[in-house]
């Protein structure tokens, strides 16, 4: 499993499914055939499948361990929900995500905290499990930390407009039963979550795909790692960063996010951990006429530690 190293910080991927196709208009409503021959000179047909109209994606969440602690950043998908209006992700049954976990030597019971950046279907799936009939959390020994805003919107929705409504129905069956049994925090999108003296763990606001979307730094020791969410959801919006997801919130703050993000990441060597972006966990980039491209990359299948 590839790891990265910062300072006294190591962080795993977490992959649930490491490389599947998507349709282009899964993604977007604005990237056009054109927009795709342009980046061909730097992604490859996996990535961007202009013949088929397919754009390389992956659903991963990232393992961090810092000062004796395990924090896990979002839960992708999860299995046997009932997700009729989310067809990725209805009735999953992948082993992936528990196997990522365990290849990287942690079992449920050993997370410490669980931070979200936000709660849409497939940042949370993971929170709970089944068991007899009922929705069970996977991490009952973590404190589980949550958007107050991004919270209080999605229950207001369920109350209001019905479960289905409230992100396909995973704010009922993913997010309820961890509040309901295990020890949850509802924070402001600034909060520091582990300040140790080997590094910090904080989120930064980056609203926009969601109501109230964070990201997650971790820096240690001078080196610096952003878990970003869904504020990049594929490579060709380095080229575009201003083009929306169609499901952005707030498709102009959204776009704003990911500016201010990818330009901190250029100008600070940051690493971004995109967890939708199939094959490269982890991504350094580079400003590029005006845009960005990335300057380096560590494959999900390469064996060895990213210095």
């Amino acid at each position: 499993m590839v790891t990265l190293t910062l300072g006294a910080v190591t962080v795993n991927p977490i992959a649930e499914i490491e490389y599947c196709p998507v349709h282009v208009s899964f993604l977007f409503n604005d990237l056009t055939t054109e927009d795709m021959q342009r980046n061909l000179d730097w992604l490859d047909d996996e990535v961007v499948d202009i013949v088929n109209e397919k754009l390389g994606f992956s659903f991963r969440a990232y393992l961090v361990k810092i000062a004796g602690l395990n924090v896990l950043v979002d839960a992708c998908n999860g299995n046997h929900k009932n997700r009729p209006t989310a067809r990725w992700q209805h009735e999953l049954d992948s082993s992936g995500f528990l196997d990522s976990l365990k290849a990287a030597g942690v079992a449920p019971e050993d997370i410490n905290i669980v931070v979200c950046t936000h709660l849409h279907c497939d940042h949370v799936g993971w929170l709970t499990q089944l068991s007899e009939d009922r929705w069970v959390p996977t991490f009952a020994n973590a404190r589980h930390i949550f958007s107050g805003k991004e919270f209080d919107h999605y229950h207001e929705r369920m109350r209001t407009q019905g479960s289905a409504a409230a992100n396909h129905g995973a704010f009922e069956d993913s997010v309820l039963p961890v509040t309901e049994s295990c020890r949850f925090e509802l924070v402001q999108n600034d909060m520091v979550i582990v300040d140790s003296p080997q590094g910090t763990v904080r989120l930064v606001p980056s609203a926009g795909h969601s109501i109230d979307h964070v990201s997650v730094s971790i820096q240690s020791q001078g080196q610096e790692a952003i878990v970003c969410g869904d504020v990049v959801h594929h490579p060709i919006q380095l080229d575009m960063p201003l083009m929306p997801m169609r499901s952005d919130f707030d498709p102009a703050l959204a776009a704003q996010s990911r500016q201010d993000l990818l330009n901190h990441c250029a100008d600070s060597g940051a690493w971004l951990l995109a967890g939708h972006f199939c094959k490269y966990p982890f991504v350094s980039i580079r400003r590029h006429n005006g845009v960005f491209r990335i300057k380096n990359a560590a494959s999900a299948g390469e064996k060895n530690g990213v210095d």
